[in-house]
């Protein structure tokens, strides 16, 4: 990852703990247009198989695909 790319990174709030969130959080730095969501209550499988988390997740990487393609930030 480099420079203006917008990556999301994303946290099943269910299965994390301080080390993985300082984890994710320094993943979200690596870029200048960035996020680092959590999504609380939510398994890893759940960010997929659970609609409610699963919109989040869906969510997320829709607002990739608009950020890339207008050339705006990221929302966080």
């Amino acid at each position: 990852m480099s420079g203006d790319r917008s990556p999301v990174s994303f946290t099943a709030g269910a299965q994390t703990d301080a080390t993985h969130d300082a984890a994710q959080n320094k993943l979200a730095t690596l870029t200048t247009d960035s996020a680092h969501r959590v999504v609380d209550g939510a398994s890893h499988a759940g960010l997929i198989l659970d609609e409610q988390y699963a919109k989040d997740t869906s969510r997320a990487i829709l607002d990739v695909v608009s950020a890339v393609r207008s050339g705006d930030p990221l929302d966080q």
